[in-house]
């Protein structure tokens, strides 16, 4: 089933970003400067409900997973419309980069939890946001040519499917879409992009699902093994993009 977007919540480690955005205020005392808001003012305001709407939600169990689950879906959601919005207004691409890279070691934690959207310019690419989903939730990877052991729990390895019995997989994700950058720090790594025209168009279609997951220690894992385990497949959220990069919310594996 397929609707709008809900309230969602937010956890306390959780970052989301807008840069070069200026707020409305006095120019001098009494003189009001009135003005819309825009959309990454809103989002904002929407963020700041958001880890209200948390303080306030169960503290332990599944009612806490299930409403970080809920916040990276509406995260993703938020991005990728920011995103549009931006490349509509500027008249120049915008593309969603997410951190895919299981060797980097030098931000261990960024892996399929970190985001950054940047807008295209004369002499390459700028970051305008970024974010980190909420602790113990991942992005699921796309189809890859190889992705690392045991990324999948060995329990539920086979509970990996939708409905049709194809792998449960972020198939707006795509292997030749992944590139090598440092982003928002000196270390290159592996990213996979969604890049939108500037006209709203994707050639990148399709799902993006987020699930919960367990990060292993480091050290506990070796080269070609996965930092962290996705877990509990029944219980996955996430969105469908269509080819004109709008997003609508999907509530349930189900639905994929």
């Amino acid at each position: 089933m397929k609707y709008s977007p809900p309230r969602s919540s937010v956890s306390a480690n959780q970052r989301i970003s807008f840069k070069g955005e200026r707020s409305a205020g006095l120019s001098r005392w009494g003189n009001w400067r009135v003005r819309a808001f825009t959309l990454f003012e809103l989002l904002v305001v929407l963020g700041l409900i958001a880890v209200l709407s948390f303080i306030l939600s169960p503290k332990f169990g599944a009612g806490r997973q299930s409403a970080a689950l809920q916040t990276a879906q509406a995260m993703l959601f938020n991005l990728l419309s920011a995103a549009r919005t931006k490349a509509q207004a500027t008249g120049q691409s915008s593309r969603v980069l997410i951190q895919v890279d299981p060797v980097n070691y030098g931000q261990p934690l960024r892996y399929l939890r970190y985001l950054a959207v940047q807008t295209q310019n004369p002499i390459g690419w700028t970051v305008f946001a970024e974010a980190f989903l909420p602790e113990g939730i991942y992005i699921v990877p796309g189809n890859f040519n190889a992705l690392p052991t045991g990324i999948f729990s060995v329990e539920l390895t086979a509970a990996w499917v939708k409905s049709d019995g194809a792998p449960l997989r972020s198939t707006a994700l795509r292997s030749n879409q992944v590139i090598y950058e440092a982003i928002n720090g000196p270390v290159v790594e592996q990213w996979v992009s969604i890049i939108i025209s500037a006209t709203a168009g994707t050639a990148q279609s399709g799902d993006l699902i987020v699930a919960l997951g367990q990060s292993r220690n480091p050290g506990a894992y070796a080269v070609g093994e996965s930092p962290i385990v996705l877990v509990d497949p029944a219980s996955v959220r996430g969105l469908s993009l269509s080819a004109y990069s709008v997003p609508t919310l999907i509530d349930n594996r189900s639905s994929f």
